[in-house]
């Protein structure tokens, strides 16, 4: 077979270094929405222990306001610095290698138009498609739709938070966590993927002998 796997990819904190862009603009948009009640960046990183998007209803918040805060205002602070967002060392060469041979994807909570203008603008193709917060708030929901577009594929889920890993097995997906990200190790770990890799050509080196 020529595409054995399907390779499913976080993009935030796993593809691209987009801590400080997505942190600034979720905490901006708080507070432009009125909500006051998350103010730090550990605060806004706890809420991937889970599902982003529950922990923000586990934290008080209505439907209303977190599709206010998340709306467009928040999508628009996020494109006007997506010239700051870089990729991570050794990525390009990752997706390359992989999609050689696998069929990839990418699951995020972030919005498809914006990952799609960060991979036009460094004219990455290798993804089969974007599937994200407008198609499903949930990450089980999303691998679970990818899934059934590749069943006779073995499914790997790639995150960089617990929530992914979490959520990935939930789906059932194969997790893989990557220590460079938005959560440690030792958060990761709380998770218990089935692979933990600490570089780009650590994960490359798997896929070679999984």
């Amino acid at each position: 077979m020529n595409h054995p796997y399907l390779i499913m990819f976080d993009y935030d904190g796993v593809i691209v270094d987009s801590l400080d862009v997505f942190a600034n603009a979720f905490l901006w948009s708080c507070h432009a929405s009125g909500y006051d009640g998350i103010t730090t960046r550990e605060q806004f990183k706890a809420l991937l222990d889970g599902n982003f998007y529950e922990s923000l209803k586990q934290n008080g918040l209505s439907r209303k306001l977190i599709n206010l805060i998340l709306g467009e205002g928040f999508t628009r602070e996020v494109e006007r610095h997506l010239h700051e967002i870089v990729l991570f060392d050794g990525v390009v060469g990752l997706l390359d290698s992989l999609s050689a041979r696998h069929v990839l994807m990418v699951i995020t909570s972030n919005a498809s138009n914006v990952v799609q203008q960060f991979f036009d603008r460094e004219k990455i193709n290798c993804f089969e498609s974007v599937l994200g917060v407008e198609v499903e708030k949930s990450k089980v929901k999303k691998i679970e739709k990818a899934k059934s577009i590749h069943p006779a594929r073995p499914a790997f889920y790639v995150g960089d938070t617990r929530g992914d890993i979490l959520e990935g097995r939930q789906a059932g997906a194969t997790t893989i966590a990557v220590t460079w990200g938005w959560h440690n190790e030792e958060k990761l770990r709380e998770a218990k993927p089935d692979y933990m890799v600490h570089t780009p050509v650590e994960l490359l080196n798997l896929f070679e002998i999984i």
